[in-house]
């Protein structure tokens, strides 16, 4: 269960706020949202300034799961010399009605000097929460309770999260899932708990007419699982529980996405039970597809897009970006192809050339069809992050892939000047 996405930074969730002593309005305005969109600090600090970035809240949870609880505050009091200070705390209410856990002293605005009250101030110290395995069970109420200490007044707001036990992992995929639009959309409502069935899905229903390839060779959804484990090292216990439980193609699936995701750890297959041993071993030594300074294969930059598709982080977009770096090498391909004698092997030249139009042709699609990554290269064209030639490469990237989107495009950062 979901809230709908929204915008953090335009819509006010919190009713007008009342002084702790229940008397007149105060005018604060506090907000916030539970939350495992693990990129948050990415969507607040990459995407341009003042754009307000979008979160999904999170409804249903299972134990041992972290949410990220994102506080904001607006229309906050500034003293005569612009000081602001705001400060708040958690509680959570069991289902019962008592007291849960409890965190106090968090600063939501540090006493300083502030900016312009009217507008969202995100909390300079953000809270991640679990509820544990003593925990019951059920519909919980996580309280936010903001204190503007210039004016002495408080206000509270809450809302509702519910617990669930591990059966909530085993569920299917609802009806009408597609394979390539759950995974696209992932990183706007992240559904860590369908990593499972997601993995049963895929393996019982291939693409229809789908080049057929190994699963080591399948960059994007082994950069995918990757990601996801990385952000949810609670789901690890029970990737391994399947795994020792899976059978034909589920467990060769399930098993080749653990062996790349765990490619680094020599020592873990000494950790696994034994069947779940004996289906790891098998696709332990394979020739994976890690991403490196230099890619020099398609399947490198889908592990990297499988990455921001399970996560929505900047990185791995700043990291295709880079690729555009290969840009002297855009003609290598074609110079290969007409000479009489060609060398043993695709020269390293022409490898860049391939990598070099993959990314400029993925990025192109991407920007036009994300908005999240649409927003993370604008980003990177206004800060200027770029050397000048590849700015002006990403420039043009970003104009084409805009210059057709149905509401109008957001502004084209012009190209870097010379000098």
């Amino acid at each position: 269960m979901r809230v709908d996405l929204f915008c953090l930074g335009l819509l006010v969730i919190a009713a007008q706020a009342h002084g702790a002593d229940g008397g007149e309005s105060s005018g604060l305005e506090v907000m916030f949202i539970p939350t495992i969109q693990y990129a948050h600090e990415d969507i607040w600090a990459k995407t341009p300034n003042g754009r307000g970035p979008h979160f999904t809240g999170v409804g249903q949870i299972v134990r041992n799961q972290p949410v990220h609880i994102l506080v904001s505050a607006a229309r906050f009091t500034t003293d005569p010399e612009g000081t602001a200070e705001v400060n708040y705390r958690v509680t959570s209410i069991r289902p019962d009605g008592t007291r849960g856990g409890e965190k106090e002293g968090l600063k939501l605005i540090p006493r300083g000097k502030s900016g312009d009250p009217r507008y969202i101030h995100r909390a300079a110290e953000q809270l991640v929460w679990a509820f544990g395995d003593d925990d019951p069970l059920g519909t919980w109420r996580i309280v936010v309770e903001a204190t503007d200490v210039i004016r002495g007044v408080s206000v509270r707001h809450e809302q509702p999260i519910t617990v669930c036990d591990d059966a909530l992992l085993q569920e299917p995929l609802p009806p009408g899932t597609e394979q390539s639009r759950w995974l696209l959309n992932y990183h706007n409502k992240p559904v860590p708990q369908q990593l499972l069935a997601a993995v049963k899905f895929i393996a019982e229903n291939p693409p229809a007419g789908a080049k057929p390839r190994s699963d080591a060779e399948n960059g994007t959804w082994l950069g995918f699982f990757e990601q996801a484990l990385v952000d949810n090292p609670w789901l690890l216990p029970h990737i391994v529980l399947r795994l020792d439980k899976a059978e034909g193609r589920e467990q060769e699936l399930l098993a080749t996405c653990l062996a790349y995701a765990k490619r680094d750890e020599l020592s873990f297959f000494q950790t696994l039970p034994e069947k779940a041993r004996a289906a790891f071993m098998l696709q332990r030594v394979q020739t994976w597809p890690a991403p490196t300074k230099e890619p020099l294969s398609g399947a490198q930059l889908d592990v990297l897009w499988g990455r921001f598709f399970a996560s929505g982080r900047f990185a791995p977009i700043r990291e295709l970006v880079a690729v555009l770096a290969y840009h002297p090498y855009k003609d290598a391909l074609e110079k290969f192809k007409k000479l009489e004698k060609k060398p043993r092997g695709l020269p390293l030249e022409a490898q860049k050339n391939a990598v070099f139009g993959a990314v400029v042709w993925s990025l192109r699609s991407n920007i036009q069809q994300d908005k999240v990554v649409r927003d993370y290269c604008e980003g990177i064209l206004l800060r200027k992050e770029l050397p000048e030639a590849e700015h002006s490469w990403l420039a043009g990237i970003f104009r084409t892939a805009v210059e057709n989107l149905p509401k109008g495009p957001p502004a084209v950062p012009a190209a870097k000047p010379a000098g």
